[in-house]
């Protein structure tokens, strides 16, 4: 590819979807076969890079149209997927965290991989299904599938034989009378993942008669009975639990054998349920639940936190997170009301109108599992009281075409000059004393727009083509309320961003931080800083700003290094190795000074020695201060 197109010049093509080209890789001056995926803009498109599976855009002037005898070699990547799971969350889609993880545990890697094609199966299948085993740390072999599992980003996805549609909905629950002991036909197959060994097929089949035909017409899930209240003032019951609101869950003694009976019925008749397809719970839906004691219980969803649901177990009053696949929409026993009564201390109300949890520890220690003698002093009506929790969201606002965030690419990123070439720069942000954003500095600075950055405060410079950015930049502060709320908040998403002097700036997501208000980490992509703001200050960030590089670079500094014996000093928190009194000395030395740059290396991190008037380093300062080391 190098022979082949080092010396090639750009020439102008009409690139269409799907078409074959060579790419040039800039950062890396490599060239690679392509295939282009879309049109982004009419300089940029966005290829993929076939025989290593890398997505990107770049500008059309790294195309060139693919020789022909360059076609005739197969791809040298495979695609393939990890069997046996499924996303967490309810969705069919990943998420970034499951992705970046996945990414760094496997980039670079060498893995085991065993193709999982069954008999009777078609060995075309694409992606291909694959188990992946690779070593850890300590040597040891790991299942990557079970590595997600464990770290809540997948769940287990059993492969199980498909029933009639007509009885495997999963956007309806199926209401089952326990009284049939009859399962659920399940055929699974078992391959044997030792490597040294040929992968067997052992078909299991659990025992099963009819289920197809006894099962009954599937419905919504309804709700459970509410709780029926003895027909007395003063009656004898035994505390389940204390709720963390102070609600003091009782069961009747009246109908402790009652419930006994309906529990052993259920652990003895509900066998197996099957595997659902994915279901998005409602708060306030009932469930059957299997619960971490592996018993079913009758339950209702309190709350839905991404891959975890917050379950009240209604027979017995407590509360318990689980994994979603321990939960199922049946009604178990729905003629049969709740056994277990909310009460609350009549006339008794906490300091503070909320209950410490040391109030409550008192209470659990005090009635918890024990037998008292309950007097009723009023009724509420529990339908009243609990009416808010059967509420029903309506999604269909969010369908709205302005709530849609369309998905753009990443920004260009700036390139450095060529090792050993001085070129001037300024410095934008600094993360640690030998860790800075720097951007290059063009030979007639420009002050057209203020900026914010912590080391400088001339004005912003950029390269020549920037002036446009900045005016771009003061007329769409003009009227940035007329932008769309950002409603996409996944890792790296392009947006608009209010900084604290009230201006708008190029930004994109680094991570969300808090959930109630919520609260995104964003980074300035042309300065390097970073912002925790409140999504009232993020906006959709018009397409006619992304074909701008982004012009902070992260950069290592060269040339020193933390000081050995450094005792006594405040630590930088995100940086314990250094000292918050170097992290100062370093920002004074940058400040409002006209540096220079010398790249040393450009992968896989970009590092450069920073000078002040082309010649003095500027770590010197803080080497003769005795806050950094010389590195030779």
């Amino acid at each position: 590819m190098i022979a082949a197109y080092e010396n090639s010049k750009w020439e102008p093509i009409k690139w269409e979807n799907d078409m074959h080209c060579a790419v040039r890789i800039p950062d890396k001056n490599q060239w690679r076969r392509g295939q282009i995926i879309r049109m982004v803009t009419d300089t940029l498109v966005e290829v993929l890079l076939y025989d290593v599976g890398v997505e990107l855009v770049v500008n059309i002037t790294c195309l060139r149209e693919l020789q022909e005898n360059l076609r005739t070699m197969g791809r040298l990547s495979l695609e393939c997927s990890l069997v046996d799971i499924r996303p967490t969350g309810g969705s069919d889609k990943w998420t970034a965290t499951a992705c970046d993880c996945l990414s760094l545990y496997l980039t670079g890697a060498v893995a085991t991989i065993i193709l999982q094609v069954c008999s009777g199966e078609n060995n075309t299948t694409w992606p291909l299904p694959v188990k992946i085993f690779c070593r850890d740390e300590k040597g040891e072999r790991v299942d990557v599938s079970k590595y997600l599992i464990k770290k809540g980003l997948a769940l287990r996805e059993r492969r199980t034989t498909k029933l009639n549609n007509s009885y495997s909905s999963s956007e309806k629950s199926l209401e089952i009378p326990l009284e049939q002991e009859d399962s659920m036909v399940t055929k699974c197959i078992k391959i044997n993942f030792e490597p040294d060994k040929k992968a067997a097929d052992v078909i299991s089949e659990y025992r099963v008669s009819e289920f197809q035909q006894k099962i009954p017409e599937p419905r919504t899930t309804g709700c459970y009975r509410p709780p029926a209240i003895p027909n007395m003032k003063v009656f004898e019951a035994i505390v389940s639990c204390i709720g963390d609101d102070g609600t003091i869950f009782v069961v009747p003694k009246l109908s402790e054998l009652e419930l006994i009976k309906m529990m052993n019925e259920i652990q003895n008749n509900l066998k197996c349920l099957g595997l659902l397809e994915p279901y998005f719970w409602k708060k306030g839906e009932a469930c059957a639940v299997r619960g971490s004691d592996t018993m079913w219980y009758r339950g209702k969803v309190m709350e839905v936190v991404g891959g975890t649901i917050k379950v009240q177990y209604l027979d017995h009053g407590f509360t318990e997170k689980i994994p979603q696949c321990h939960l199922y929409p049946i009604l178990l026993y729905p003629d049969t009301p709740q056994f277990c009564i909310p009460c609350q201390l009549y006339n008794t109300k906490p300091v503070g109108n909320v209950w410490q949890p040391d109030a409550i520890e008192l209470l659990q220690e005090l009635l918890s599992k024990r037998e008292v003698e309950i007097h009723i002093m009023k009724l509420e009506d529990y339908n009243k009281k609990y009416e808010d929790e059967r509420w029903e969201i309506r999604f269909e606002e969010l369908l709205l075409s302005e709530t849609e965030t369309p998905i753009l690419p990443p920004y260009l990123p700036s390139s450095l000059p060529p090792p050993e070439e001085l070129y001037a720069v300024q410095v934008k942000h600094v993360v640690s004393p030998n860790e800075v954003y720097i951007c290059l500095d063009s030979v007639e600075s420009c002050n057209l727009f203020n900026q914010h950055s912590d080391t400088d405060d001339s004005g912003i410079s950029w390269e020549s083509e920037s002036e446009s950015l900045n005016e771009a930049l003061r007329r769409f502060n003009k009227n940035v309320e007329t932008f769309p709320l950002l409603t996409d908040f996944r890792t790296e998403m392009p947006c608009l961003a209010e900084y604290d002097d009230g201006l708008w700036y190029r930004a994109k997501i680094v991570s969300v931080k808090e959930f109630n208000p919520l609260a995104v980490l964003v980074q300035f992509v042309d300065y390097g800083s970073t912002e925790k703001l409140t999504i009232n200050r993020l906006r959709q960030i018009p397409l006619h700003l992304m074909q701008y590089p982004a012009r902070a670079i992260k950069v290592l500094l060269a040339g020193f290094k933390p000081p050995l014996r450094d005792p006594g000093k405040t630590r930088i928190p995100y940086c314990p190795k250094w000292s918050m009194e170097a992290l100062w000395a370093m920002i004074d030395c940058l400040q409002g000074k006209q540096l220079y740059a010398s790249s040393m290396a450009q992968a896989p991190e970009q590092i450069v020695t920073l000078y002040e008037d082309e010649q003095y380093p500027v770590h010197m300062s803080l080497v003769e201060m005795g806050l950094a080391d010389q590195d030779e």
